[in-house]
C-alpha cells in the first residue's frame, strides 16, 4: 500500500469511492476543488497498485488538525488502511506542530468510532441527532506529542 497526497486527477476515483458507502455525506467534485483549493487541507490517498484505495481530508489549523472525513473502499475494508491513513495524517499534523486531533463520527459508525478508540481518541462530547436529524455525532479528541 502507498499513501500519498491526492490532487485534482484523483477526484474520479475518491467520489467513486464515497458513492460505495449509503448515508455517506457526498462532497462530490465540486467539495473536493474546494478543499483541494484550501491552504489548509490536506487529502491524502492509499492506493494498493493502480487502484485508490482510500482517503482522507484534514485540515492543519495549528495548534490542531481536524479530521473531516476517512473512507475506505468496500473492497479494501478490514485491511488496515483506515489505520494506515489515520497514522499518515496524525503524522502530517505531529511534523505541522499540531497537538491536538479533533474528529466527529456517528454514533452507529461502529467500525470507525472502534477504529478512533484503538488509536487513542476518546470522546469529548455528543452533538445529539447531528447526522439527518436522527443519529448522534460523537466528537472525539487525541493529544499528539509534539
Amino acid at each position: 500500500m502507498k499513501i500519498s497526497r491526492a490532487f485534482e486527477e484523483d477526484i474520479e476515483s475518491l467520489c467513486r469511492i464515497e458513492k460505495e458507502h449509503e448515508g455517506y455525506a457526498f462532497w462530490g467534485k465540486a467539495g473536493f476543488e474546494a478543499e483541494f483549493s484550501k491552504p489548509f487541507s490536506v487529502t491524502l490517498k492509499a492506493q494498493e497498485g493502480n487502484l485508490t484505495a482510500g482517503f482522507i481530508n484534514f485540515w492543519i489549523l495549528r495548534p490542531k488538525t481536524e479530521i473531516n472525513t476517512l473512507v475506505v473502499s468496500k473492497s479494501f475494508l478490514r485491511r488496515g488502511i483506515g489505520k494506515a491513513l489515520l497514522n499518515k495524517a496524525l503524522e502530517y499534523a505531529k511534523k505541522n506542530e499540531c497537538n491536538q486531533a479533533l474528529l466527529e463520527v456517528s454514533c452507529v459508525n461502529a467500525a470507525a468510532v472502534s477504529l478512533y478508540l484503538s488509536m487513542g481518541f476518546e470522546k469529548i462530547s455528543v452533538r445529539p441527532k447531528y447526522y439527518n436529524n436522527t443519529y448522534d455525532a460523537l466528537v472525539m479528541a487525541k493529544r499528539i506529542e509534539i
